[in-house]
Parts: structure tokens; C-alpha cells; sequence
């Protein structure tokens, strides 16, 4: 695949991922409409819980099967490998819903031992054919399969909701999109069942070992503050702390839609020893990976309250200064994933297991002393503190494996453009108040527009966004 088809792949995915996140915006602004916040609370719960016993259970076997697939021996039977490692996963899992259903309902306010282990196990399945899909090169196929959850999740849970099903309607929506995925991705996918040998589970644990460490982290830093937020915190907190967390995750699509194209590759290089071709591409991955992260922390500093107060409800301001925290860490986790990437690929999952022990035993040290002290707040800071200190080590790492160079003139660039937009919608925002969702469009468009102006006038900025798009960007 040339750099132009590669870069083409990467924004399709980024549309379909773009459009992923509009239809979950929309969503969330709709529940957040119909359901009161303390009720919401539940909605949010509930998914933290399949979202620890998916991600723990998963046992790193996602990125692990995208490599061993990927490098075209015995398929069928890694994929088999994954099929009967998911199977026992969740049947254990839905032992410990039903062994533990009074503390978890106690935790989540509803008692659904059922739907928790339907959606663990559906969520499992899906996942696994999607990370199928992207191992054979097929990562346009499991881009659609994944806006088609979306879309069937928030789709449903509406239709619920609407007619009066509440926080168990956007459960059942949940397991809706799971379903989904799996009856369209089963007769997609070439690989079949086939009886493994001992040694393919080898090789797959060989990897997993190291990546299923990532599963537990991913939550530590994704979900341990809300967590732990559900627990110190009055009711409402939990759902105005993941209406911060999902308004900001928009921004790294860019780098999602990067990794799920360039990760395969990665791996195929390091197997040839074309090193030189890794290094080629890192400059031009981190460009386009900050591409939004920067400017969206910029605007949410400027809008920030006035989106939490108008595109949701009032009583969602208070997570205002918490979304600008997270707005920073979606830059530095946009950075660490294109690392992580690059680390998995070239067969060195070593190093991020290294790094996430060092950044989840901070972050859980840092989020059970200023959580209790500084609520959202401190969730926020503890969060992006340990992400950053993860981030700093596997990117040490990565300049002692690999000759990089870092493009530090486009991202001064980036920085300088974002900081201008910053400026001009601040002050256009206090003669043109952002009152309505109207008026936030109108600021927002003229932000991107003031920004977008001013990076591509940078030519290696320019240079990457036309390897990535496929339309002409003029100079």
C-alpha cells in the first residue's frame, strides 16, 4: 500500500469515525434531555461495569491476534484461540454479576446481573471480529461495523427512553449495538472455527501476556475516576464527569483512524527489518494525531461552560474546568497512542507494560487523594498526570529503538495557529454571546475556520494533511 493509499484509508476512517462520534454526541445530548442527571448516574454505571469486565476479560488478546493474524499463518485457528479464551471469560463473568449482585447493584442503583453478562459477552464477541477484520487489512469494514454500534446503540436506547424504559432502555441499546455487530461482521469475516494446537495459544500469549496488562490500565485511566467518583461524590457527579469525558474524546479520531491503518504495517516492517520505513512515517503520524487535540483544548478553555450550560443543562457547568483538563489529556493521549503503536508493532509490548504499571500506580495513588479533596477536579488532574508520565517513558524508550525526528517547528505551528483561533472567538464570543446552539455553531465555525487558515500555512503541516485527505489542499 502506497503512502497516498494509505493516507487515503486513514481519512475515510476518520469520517466514519467522525460521523461514530456526531451520532454519540447526539445521543448524549439527547439522554441528557430526557433523563434527569441523577438517573443518568445509572446509565454511566452500569457501562463502567462492562466496560472493566470487557476490558480485564479481554485479556490483551485484541492487539495480540491483529499481530499474529496479520502475519498470515494459521488464522483460523489464533481466531479459534480468541473464540475459546472469550467463551470462558464469560461465563465467568456472569458468575461474578450473580455471586456479587448486592454490592454491584448497591454500586450501579439497578439491579441487572442478566444485562451485564449479555453485554460483557456480546461486547467480547464483537470486539473480537472487528480486531479480526482489522488484522486481514479489512480496517474500513471494521470501521463501518463500529459506526454501526453506534448507531444502533444510541438509536435504540432513544426509541427506549422515549417511551419510558429510562437508564435500562440505553442498557438494552447497548446490547443492541453489540448484537448488531456481530450478525452483519460473522459472514464478513474469510476466518473460520478450526481446532488450535497447543502452540498457537502460545503465540498469541506470547504477546497477550504483555497486552492484556493494557486492558486493566485503559481502565484505570479511562474509568478509575469515575469510578471512584460514584463512590466519594454526590449523586449527578458521575454523570457530569462522562458528559466532560465524552464531549472531549471527539478529538483524538484522528490518531484512532492513524493506528487502526498504520499498526498492521508497523508490525510487517519490524518483521523485515525496514526500520527506516517506522521512522518515516512517526513525524507525520504525530502532526496529524494533534491535529485536533490542540485547537480543541484551546476552544474548550474559551467555550467550554457555555457548551456544558447550552448543549446539555446547567447543571453539567460544574464539570467546566474538568473538560479543559481532559481536553489536555486527549493531546497527550493522542501522542502516547501512536507510541504504544509503534512500541506493540515492532514486537516491544514490553515497554508500555513497563510504563503503564509506573502510570497506573500513579494514577491510582493520585485519584484516591484528590478525588476525596477536589472532586471532579482532582479526577481530572490525577488522570492526566499519570498519562503524561506513561507517555514521557515510552517515548524515551522509543528514541533509543528508532532514529526520529521530532517536528517540533509544524507542532509550535499548531500551537501558535490554536492559540490565534483561541483569541479571535474569545472576542467575538463576548459581542456575539454563545446563548443558543445556534450561536455556539456559529463561534465554533469560525474557529475552525481562523484555525484551519492559519495551519496549513505550515508546509509540512500542509504536506501531511494532503497525504491524509483525498482532496487537493491548496498552498
Amino acid at each position: 500500500m502506497t503512502d497516498n493509499d494509505a493516507g487515503r484509508q486513514s481519512i475515510l476512517l476518520f469520517g466514519i469515525q467522525f460521523t461514530a462520534r456526531i451520532v454519540g454526541f447526539l445521543g448524549l445530548v439527547y439522554f441528557t434531555k430526557v433523563i434527569p442527571q441523577s438517573r443518568l448516574d445509572i446509565y454511566f454505571l452500569f457501562f463502567l461495569v462492562i466496560q472493566v469486565s470487557s476490558l480485564v476479560g479481554n485479556l490483551g488478546m485484541g492487539q495480540a491476534l491483529v499481530q499474529r493474524i496479520g502475519e498470515g499463518e494459521r488464522r483460523s485457528e489464533l481466531f479459534t484461540v480468541g473464540l475459546v479464551v472469550i467463551t470462558v471469560v464469560s461465563l465467568f463473568a456472569t458468575a461474578i454479576f450473580y455471586f456479587f449482585e448486592n454490592p454491584i447493584t448497591n454500586y450501579v442503583g439497578a439491579s441487572v446481573p442478566g444485562l451485564l453478562a449479555l453485554a460483557t459477552g456480546t461486547w467480547l464477541v464483537a470486539d473480537l471480529f472487528i480486531k479480526t477484520l482489522q488484522a486481514e487489512d479489512r480496517v474500513l469494514t471494521s470501521g463501518f461495523l463500529q459506526l454501526l454500534q453506534d448507531i444502533v446503540r444510541v438509536g435504540v436506547g432513544a426509541a427506549l427512553i422515549t417511551v419510558g424504559y429510562g437508564p435500562k432502555g440505553l442498557m438494552y441499546g447497548v446490547i443492541a449495538g453489540f448484537v448488531a455487530t456481530i450478525i452483519i461482521a460473522f459472514p464478513l469475516s474469510n476466518l473460520s472455527v478450526a481446532i488450535p494446537a497447543r502452540s498457537d495459544f502460545r503465540r498469541v500469549f506470547s504477546i497477550s501476556r504483555y497486552t492484556m496488562f493494557f486492558g486493566p490500565t485503559n481502565f484505570i485511566y479511562f474509568w478509575l475516576d469515575t469510578f471512584l467518583i460514584g463512590v466519594f461524590l454526590a449523586d449527578g457527579a458521575v454523570s457530569s464527569y462522562e458528559v466532560a469525558w465524552q464531549t472531549t474524546r471527539v478529538l483524538i479520531i484522528a490518531t484512532t483512524a492513524i493506528n487502526m491503518t498504520i499498526f498492521p504495517k508497523v508490525s510487517r516492517w519490524a518483521n523485515d527489518d525496514e526500520f527506516d520505513e517506522i521512522e518515516r512515517i512517526v513525524p507525520g503520524a504525530i502532526i496529524f494525531g494533534l491535529i485536533f487535540p490542540i485547537p480543541g483544548l484551546v476552544g474548550l478553555t474559551v467555550l467550554g461552560e457555555d457548551i456544558l450550560r447550552v448543549v446539555y443543562q446547567p447543571e453539567y457547568v460544574e464539570a467546566a474546568i474538568p473538560l479543559v483538563i481532559l481536553a489536555g489529556y486527549m493531546a497527550v493521549e493522542s501522542v502516547q497512542r501512536v507510541g504504544n503503536s509503534l512500541l506493540t508493532g515492532m514486537d516491544r509490548a514490553d515497554i508500555p507494560f513497563r510504563s503503564r504499571l509506573v502510570g497506573v500506580t500513579l494514577a491510582i495513588v493520585l485519584n484516591l487523594v484528590l478525588i476525596s479533596r477536589y472532586g471532579l477536579i482532582g479526577a481530572a488532574v490525577a488522570t492526566l498526570t499519570s498519562k503524561f508520565v506513561d507517555t514521557v517513558y515510552q517515548w524515551i524508550a522509543i528514541r533509543s529503538l528508532l532514529d526520529l525526528r521530532i517536528p517540533l517547528k509544524s507542532l509550535s505551528w499548531q500551537l501558535g495557529s490554536a492559540v490565534a483561533m483561541g483569541l479571535t472567538i474569545a472576542g467575538f464570543a463576548t459581542v456575539f454571546q454563545p446563548t443558543s446552539m445556534v450561536r455556539i455553531a456559529v463561534v465554533v465555525l469560525l474557529g475552525v475556520v481562523v484555525y484551519s487558515g492559519l495551519v496549513l500555512v505550515d508546509p509540512d503541516i500542509r504536506e501531511v494533511v494532503v497525504q491524509y485527505i483525498p482532496v487537493p489542499v491548496k498552498g
